[in-house]
């Protein structure tokens, strides 16, 4: 995917890649409330492991400067508030998803 913009920081990055699975939440909640199977709304879990990121997302009051990360800051407090999505942290050591974006040390491979 190519970069649509530049964050200052890890907890930046981290909150815009938020920000877009919460958009993607949002999408696919639709996508099966169209369904008539499907009547009741459940909030989508999604999964950080910054928990900086987690704070800033339930904080209400942005105090920052960067416009960029003010209007995604509104569009994840929407989400939460909505009950579109809920967050969760998981910790580093049960990400799966760092295996495939950092390498693996012996430890790693042995305790799988």
């Amino acid at each position: 995917m190519k970069q649509t913009c530049i964050a200052r920081s890890i907890m930046e990055s981290k909150f815009i890649a938020l920000e877009l699975s919460g958009r993607e939440a949002e999408w696919l909640r639709s996508l099966v409330g169209d369904m008539p199977l499907w009547g009741s709304y459940l909030p989508i879990s999604l999964h950080c492991d910054s928990q900086t990121a987690i704070g800033f997302a339930k904080n209400y009051a942005y105090n920052g400067k960067r416009r960029l990360i003010r209007i995604r800051h509104g569009a994840v407090k929407d989400l939460l508030k909505n009950g579109i999505i809920s967050l969760e942290y998981v910790r580093p050591e049960r990400n799966l998803a760092d295996a495939l974006m950092k390498g693996l040390t012996r430890r790693m491979i042995l305790e799988t």
